[in-house]
């Protein structure tokens, strides 16, 4: 049995623990915004086709489209757009550039709808707005190019960029350090067998 004086002591140490991990996480990993934008697709209508069939061809759609975005190709795409977004940031180098593009670049399609959520991350706010605005040019502009069937592509939201970073996640680093400080001293104050 495990006395209340060393529970008080694995609580303490744990959060000691999450605090110094929230506090070195940001050397480790750099802060990064994120900024948001989400764009509607509707499939061209097909006569015949019930409204059931056209809405999940629209999420399918999305589905491919939140795959293709983090692709070379894609990648290409948007940093010709030049709106903005610094080339540079991304190295020369094929492998680093799409390491680096698919930490950057979050897409997904929401349940049971014809929306694409894209999220971009950037140690700058306003490159991170930048990137989320010609990913969603070039899908606005050019989807069908990268769609199995053609579509219309509506920005419904514009690109936001968050108020503080995103990455790292703080409140699951402290309590992934929390959760360790004390499992960890609970163990070595642990009652000793005779």
């Amino acid at each position: 049995m495990i006395s209340t004086r060393s529970l008080t002591t694995a609580v303490f140490f744990g959060v000691v623990v999450g605090l110094l991990a929230m506090i070195v996480a940001p050397v480790i990993f750099p802060l990064k915004y994120a900024a948001e934008t989400r764009i509607l697709v509707t499939p061209h209508s097909i006569a015949g086709v019930d409204p059931y069939t056209s809405s999940k061809a629209a999420e399918r759609i999305a589905q491919n489209l939140a795959e293709i975005v983090n692709t070379s190709e894609f990648f290409t795409r948007v940093i010709s757009v030049s709106v903005g977004v610094d080339p540079n940031y991304f190295p020369k180098e094929e492998l680093g550039r799409r390491r680096l593009w698919q930490e950057s670049v979050e897409a997904s399609s929401i349940y049971n709808t014809g929306i694409l959520r894209v999220v971009t991350y950037h140690p700058d706010k306003t490159q991170a707005e930048a990137l989320a605005t010609a990913v969603a040019y070039v899908l606005t502009q050019s989807g069908n190019d990268f769609a199995v069937s053609a579509a219309d592509f509506r920005l419904i939201d514009r690109a936001v960029a968050s108020k503080y970073p995103k990455k790292p996640n703080f409140p699951a680093i402290g309590v992934g350090g929390f959760l360790f400080g004390t499992v960890a001293s609970l163990l070595y104050l642990r009652p000793k067998k005779r």
